[in-house]
């Protein structure tokens, strides 16, 4: 019985360092992603695609809002077009 309480406790004890080797590999990886997001996104500031990308989502965000303008617009005059009181004849 104690050879095999020893077995379970070498067993938790190996367990709990490889989390703790995994909790450390896991910090590195996520700081080197963290690293290469940076790069990217500074490659991306630079480089002519990331500009013309820059400039493609302005040009969808003006036409967004003047569809969003367009569809309010709509939305104010079926209001006053078709006023929901129901005639109940």
């Amino acid at each position: 019985m104690h050879a095999k309480m020893k077995r379970l406790e070498g067993l938790v004890d190996d367990s709990i360092a490889m989390i703790r080797r995994l909790e450390e590999e896991n910090a590195v990886l996520k700081r080197q992603l963290e690293s290469l997001a940076a790069d990217r996104q500074k490659m991306m500031k630079n480089s002519a695609s990331g500009r013309e990308l820059a400039e493609f989502k302005g040009r969808v965000r003006k036409k967004l809002t003047r569809v969003t303008a367009r569809i309010e617009k709509a939305i104010t005059l079926q209001d006053t077009l078709f006023p929901e009181e129901f005639d109940d004849r």
